[in-house]
């Protein structure tokens, strides 16, 4: 089902199946800041990544001497959330769990994901409340794509820049690299940066996603070839993911606050002892946050 929310200055459009934000308009010029979706080259828009942040070892988790399917990001993408509150500007949509999330996911919860349109921007809030009677582990992540202006060649993104907030001081940061399955190496990459900015390349998606782990990041936004910022994610997560299409013809460039993150290759240990891990005791409930600023 889809949900309308308007202000003065903001249009939004979101979706019940995956609580996801389809559309999201600035209406002084009409500009459209979100992914179109266009499956030749990335379906999506702006999934909800919950309880797992990307490719697990062996596609499974462990715990308490079980071992469990893992689908990568977690199942909460791919569930219809019930709507139980919707104004003009504000929405929350709500996910429990049930017999089926249960067999592999081995604890119950209460999942709420609400935006809240604001001036010129959406704050995206995550609620994860454990309703169980023992420790729940999870991992909450964004994975918005945002639409590229294109110099008259839609989707052209070469000489693009990210700029990533909190880096501002440093001529350099490292990410880190995926293999072939989709799971963090030893290897790690230099990107090199002017001002906490570096240039989008025809090469720098060819190893999946840039990683960066426990840089002290507290934004990341797009700027058009001229260096102008039109879109920013502000999020206090401890990794943060940059990713887009290997193509440079694909018109979009994810922004990625994550709490979690994927496996390093070879992972043994238990879903508790996961890195970026988040833990809520029976009774309690997790909030986490990110805001889209247009």
């Amino acid at each position: 089902m889809r949900v309308f929310l308007e202000n003065d200055t903001v249009k939004a459009e979101l979706e019940s199946f995956g609580a996801e934000i389809k559309s999201l308009v600035k209406k002084e010029n009409n500009q459209e800041v979100m992914w179109s979706g266009d499956a030749a080259f990335w379906g999506k828009t702006a999934p909800f990544l919950f309880p797992f942040i990307g490719k697990l070892q062996d596609e499974k988790f462990n715990h308490e001497g079980v071992a469990y399917p893992a689908d990568k990001h977690g199942f909460g993408q791919r569930v219809e959330y019930e709507i139980v509150l919707q104004e003009e500007d504000r929405v929350v949509f709500r996910f429990t769990d049930t017999e089926e999330t249960y067999a592999k996911y081995p604890f119950h919860f209460e999942l709420d994901v609400e935006y809240v349109l604001l001036e010129t921007s959406v704050r995206e809030n995550w609620y994860v409340k454990n309703t169980g009677e023992k420790d729940m582990y999870f991992s909450v992540g964004g994975h918005a794509a945002f639409a590229c202006p294109g110099r008259g060649t839609e989707g052209l993104r070469n000489g693009q820049q990210v700029k990533l907030y909190g880096a501002e001081h440093k001529s350099m940061i490292f990410s880190l690299t995926l293999d072939h399955k989709g799971l963090v190496t030893d290897e790690l990459r230099i990107i090199d940066l002017k001002d906490g900015c570096f240039t989008i390349t025809k090469e720098i998606f060819e190893k999946d996603a840039l990683i960066f782990d426990g840089e002290g990041i507290t934004a990341a936004a797009l700027c058009d070839e001229n260096g102008d910022e039109y879109v920013r994610v502000e999020c206090n997560a401890p990794v943060w993911g940059i990713w887009s299409h290997p193509d440079e013809k694909a018109g979009y460039v994810c922004l990625e606050p994550w709490y979690g993150i994927c496996d390093y290759d070879g992972y043994e240990g238990n879903l508790a002892e996961r890195p970026y891990t988040q833990v809520a005791k029976p009774g309690e409930t997790w909030e986490g946050f990110n805001v889209i600023c247009i």
